[in-house]
């Protein structure tokens, strides 16, 4: 988290949000394929 919100946006915001969405889509499809893995080892 940016402490100091009151100032101008760095260029380097947008990258790490970016990061952030592309770490979360990581997760998502991690969970993903480990539920497929469980419903095919059935």
């Amino acid at each position: 988290m940016n402490v100091a919100t009151n100032l101008p946006e760095q260029p380097t915001h947008d990258e790490s949000k970016f990061k952030e969405t592309l770490k979360e889509n990581l997760q998502f499809f991690r969970g993903l394929i480990y539920l497929t893995k469980k419903v095919f080892m059935f």
